[in-house]
């Protein structure tokens, strides 16, 4: 009754306060996963199967499983695996600040062991993990699960990448659900995230999210989210809490979540080389620019030369600055944008050197704006007085975005 009451209560707050309730994101991924299981022979030996898919994510598994022991085989592909595991999730933020390349296709086998305690599930496994240009890496993990608890442990061992640690948890409480999961790689990355959701009907549930990272390939090192979620969904079972095997089998479709999530985490946290990709990290085309021109700008005033070059977009959607060209009293060439090999191009920057009367210092010229409209991209500038302005092709619009060093 208790219950029940305390439901009505927080879903009449929440259309009360529909209008004030900031909601910054979503928690979940847009494609859900789904699974199929084989049902388990008769007699004393059992024979099952288990397959997961999730857009361009595979996994399946297979287990022979005797007087509370089980013996099982996976194998599969993917770019990240994330969704297929609610304990180990990653949005294409959190992955960004492990690496920009988590998403290459991969492919991965492994095995696994489970046995029956004292009314939990142990589990025990590895798997080898292979992506395209990318070295190989070793998973190994374990977990134990129970009716209200799952705990999940992976490390990640790699042969350029360094090592990778990750742990989970999941608790059923008579209030809800509240999750918490860990990830760290020698990269001086890591990622920590909180949540808790609470039925409110059927199909409906209320969640409230806390996501915090480090990372060096930020500048400011951090990155913060809080999330307040209220969805629909037809749910056929609890996340990792759905143990079907009873008191004597042990429940493959917990051996095969807590698989695919040390998958997951191998295939994120240690996805690319920190000497091949260490570049910034920036949310936005904006910070990017405005971070390099920082930078040269008082450079370009004290030798009185131009410096450019270009922003681009990482493929995990964040936004970097290749290395500022030097050029001339009044020009530079930074190339087309052929000439960056990683992401693709969506503007120019450059500063124009220090205060002469010869030339319209403080604004774009001519040329800037004709070479920007001719690439179809925007376009950033740094001026001797310190001003930072941008260049929008699509509108030809050029609004002062602030100030910078000079």
């Amino acid at each position: 009754m208790l219950r029940y009451l305390l439901k009505r209560l927080i879903t009449t707050l929440i259309i009360f306060s529909a209008g004030i309730i900031p909601v910054l994101g979503s928690p979940g991924l847009s494609d859900q996963p789904l699974w199929f299981k084989t049902a388990p022979g008769s007699g004393i030996t059992a024979v099952q199967t288990m397959a997961g898919v999730s857009g361009d994510d595979k996994f399946l598994l297979s287990a022979v499983s005797a007087s509370g022991l089980s013996l099982s085989g996976f194998w599969g592909e993917g770019q990240g695996l994330s969704s297929l595991s609610p304990a180990q999730s990653f949005t294409q933020r959190e992955a960004s600040l492990f690496h920009g390349e988590h998403a290459r296709r991969s492919h991965f086998t492994g095995t696994a062991l489970d046995f029956l305690k004292g009314g939990f599930q142990f589990t025990t496994g590895v798997s080898q993990v292979s992506a395209l240009n990318a070295p190989d890496r070793v998973s190994w993990f374990a977990g134990a699960t129970s009716e209200g608890l799952v705990f999940q442990f992976s490390r990640v061992d790699g042969q350029e990448s360094g090592v990778a640690h990750a742990a989970g948890l999941q608790l059923r409480l008579p209030f809800g659900i509240v999750r918490a999961a860990y990830t760290e790689a020698t990269s001086d990355a890591a990622s920590t995230v909180l949540s808790w959701q609470l039925p409110l009907s059927r199909r409906t549930s209320l969640g409230f999210e806390l996501r915090d990272g480090r990372s060096t390939r930020f500048p400011d090192g951090i990155y913060q989210r809080w999330v307040l979620n209220i969805s629909g969904s037809l749910r056929v079972r609890d996340t990792l809490f759905a143990r079907e095997g009873g008191n004597s089998t042990t429940d493959i479709a917990t051996t095969a979540l807590l698989a695919a999530g040390a998958v997951g985490v191998a295939l994120v946290a240690t996805s690319g080389s920190d000497d091949a990709d260490n570049q910034l990290r920036f949310s936005t085309q904006h910070e990017a620019a405005r971070n390099v021109l920082n930078g040269v700008n008082p450079i370009s005033v004290a030798q009185n030369l131009e410096y450019g070059g270009w922003v681009y977009r990482n493929p995990d959607n964040t936004f970097s600055a290749t290395e500022p060209i030097k050029g001339t009293v009044d020009r530079v060439n930074i190339g087309s944008p052929t000439s960056v090999s990683s992401g693709s191009v969506t503007a120019t920057y450059h500063t124009h050197a220090a205060y002469d009367p010869k030339y319209d210092s403080e604004n774009f010229s001519y040329l800037d704006i004709t070479m920007n409209n001719n690439w179809g991209v925007d376009g950033y500038l740094g001026t001797p007085a310190g001003y930072y302005k941008f260049h929008h092709y699509l509108t030809g619009v050029i609004t002062t975005l602030g100030t910078i060093a000079n």
